[in-house]
């Protein structure tokens, strides 16, 4: 099975619960993430009807992509977390550009991108 380097891909905005995160299709080299960032997987549902159905620590079957956030998900007894809501805004970024950050930063930049894509209508 292939791993990336985290520190070369480049990632697609997300939200996870109102947590802004990274997402990839790509399984990362953990050795690759920088201290500070939190990596999980994605699980996508047996019917492939919700994806990014559970986070998990790592995925074997169902694999949906790796997710990277700068907060912990609150992980139950089977080191997994069911998201209530989930959605991707479409502006790609940096592992770099996102560890410098902050909270606000990342409102402003999914806000900004979404205004000029709907100012473009």
């Amino acid at each position: 099975m292939a791993v990336f380097d985290a520190t070369k891909e480049k990632y697609e905005m997300a939200e996870i619960d109102r947590i802004p995160v990274l997402f990839t299709n790509r399984r990362l080299d953990r050795d690759t993430i920088p201290e500070g960032i939190f990596c999980y997987e994605a699980w996508d549902s047996d019917r492939l009807d919700v994806p990014m159905a559970q986070i998990r620590k790592s995925v074997l079957v169902n694999y949906g992509g790796t997710i990277l956030s700068k907060k912990p998900f609150p992980l139950d007894e089977h080191d997994s977390y069911s998201p209530k809501s989930r959605g991707f805004h479409g502006i790609s970024m940096e592992l770099e550009e996102f560890r410098q950050s902050t909270g606000e930063q990342l409102q402003m930049k999914v806000n900004g991108e979404a205004g000029m894509q709907m100012g473009a209508m």
